[in-house]
């Protein structure tokens, strides 16, 4: 129940069930609403859905005024029940948080001549035993505490010192993470809800490393929240799945040139060229994602990809940066479209794909590989085209250096110190050629 319908609720409850309630108490009891209303998040207790019944809220506060006998003082506690809502819709709505303010000074006036505590107050209600219905009223309402509101208020902490890719990397583990911890409260969990929560994972399509991968987003965030004091105890320590090894392959021969043929076929030109890009390249999907305009680039007469981290791209580590040729024909990628393509974007900070690493990954993992292989294992993924480039490379004889050169697998560019830039793209492009069997 939300504080504004709970505020309807009680005030009913006051005037109709217990008619016997000082003005003292009312007045506390909303003093109460409105300085919860004014300090917690909005988001916290309205939504859409919540907000449209407020209406009904305030109707039926008012009916009772209509239709039911009241004494003077329930009348004014009706009337102030319905500024405090609307004081309070004036918050969510408009940003306007002085009807609120100009309501608690009102009670702090007041609570110069009535200076009493509740005990007081009931006492001359109920006697010394206050009933166990009024002591819950005066109990402050402790709410579930969910995994979505705690990742809420991990992102915008720690977003002042996160790269842009980073907290991208980080908001799509919550994602996933927040579907299966629904209904978990995190400030009672348990080590079997935990565990429950990893077996899930384990159980629908996600492979043991991406859940340890997900674990470990977990633990970070409850770590975090016990140091800050939003949880007592956190769980969720020690429950990686054990001896796990990536069992990613490269694609065989056959099995490329059908992802090739599926990927040629694909009608949306954007994402035909992201396809076409990480097969001749091999670069990652978080790399290709994020090019722009600015970044294709020529270098030595050759039309490159320029994977750097100038304007908050983020890259895996400092080996990453790097200048890749691309080679027109290589298994049908056709440079002219894709020099046109690129000519055609409004600015330099323009996309080139036009999609996040997310999309792109689940176009080419749940739409191009079950059309191309249909029975093809998990462990060919977007990723694995890596391990196909660096396969291919390798029975072509390039060397290692310059393989490195275009994966970025290196700490510090070995080909680039032997040549410079200019030579060593024209290197990395004649080992490219070689690799794709192009004269």
């Amino acid at each position: 129940m939300t504080h504004l319908n709970e505020l309807a609720a009680t005030a009913k409850a006051f005037l109709l069930d217990n008619p016997e309630a000082t003005t003292e108490e009312l007045r506390e009891h909303l003093k109460d609403m409105a300085e919860s209303l004014l300090a917690d998040a909005s988001d916290d207790y309205w939504d859409g859905v919540e907000v449209s019944h407020l209406h009904d809220a305030k109707a039926n506060l008012r009916e009772i005024a209509a239709k039911h006998s009241l004494s003077i003082e329930q009348h004014h506690h009706l009337a102030a029940s319905l500024k405090v809502i609307d004081a309070a819709q004036k918050r969510v709505n408009e940003g306007d948080a002085g009807p609120l303010l100009d309501i608690l000074k009102g009670f702090e006036a007041t609570n110069v001549v009535h200076n009493g505590d509740s005990t007081t107050i009931l006492k001359k209600v109920q006697g010394s035993h206050p009933s166990e219905l009024t002591r819950k009223r005066l109990e402050p309402e402790v709410r579930p505490l969910e995994f979505d509101e705690l990742s809420s208020i991990y992102i915008a902490e720690h977003s002042v010192n996160l790269l842009p890719g980073s907290q991208r990397d980080i908001q799509s583990a919550h994602k996933t993470l927040k579907r299966y911890a629904k209904g978990i409260d995190w400030r009672t969990h348990t080590r079997a809800q935990v565990v429950t929560l990893r077996d899930a994972m384990r159980d629908s399509s996600l492979a043991d490393s991406t859940v340890n991968k997900m674990m470990a987003k977990l633990s970070a965030v409850m770590n975090w929240a016990v140091q800050n004091g939003h949880i007592e105890k956190d769980y969720t320590k020690g429950l990686k799945v054990k001896g796990v090894v990536s069992s990613r392959r490269a694609f065989t021969e056959n099995e490329l040139a059908k992802v090739v043929n599926t990927v040629t076929d694909e009608r949306e030109p954007h994402k035909r060229l992201f396809g076409m890009l990480a097969v001749i390249t091999g670069a990652r999907c978080g790399e290709l994602t994020q090019l722009t305009k600015a970044d294709v680039v020529n270098e030595a007469g050759h039309l490159c990809i320029d994977i750097n981290e100038r304007n908050g791209k983020t890259l895996k580590n400092k080996g990453s940066a790097r200048v890749v040729p691309l080679i027109d024909g290589a298994y049908g990628f056709n440079l002219n479209e894709f020099s046109e393509w690129v000519n055609a974007l409004p600015d330099d900070n323009s996309l080139v794909f036009g999609m996040s690493r997310d999309i792109a990954s689940k176009w080419f993992n749940e739409k191009v590989l079950p059309n191309a292989l249909p029975d093809r294992d998990k462990n060919l993924v977007l990723h694995s085209l890596r391990h196909t480039m660096a396969t291919l490379m390798k029975q072509a004889e390039v060397a290692e250096s310059t393989a490195q050169d275009i994966t970025g697998h290196t700490n510090s560019s070995i080909t680039y110190g032997l040549y410079g830039k200019a030579r060593s793209v024209n290197v990395m492009a004649e080992a490219l050629r070689k690799t794709f069997g192009i004269a």
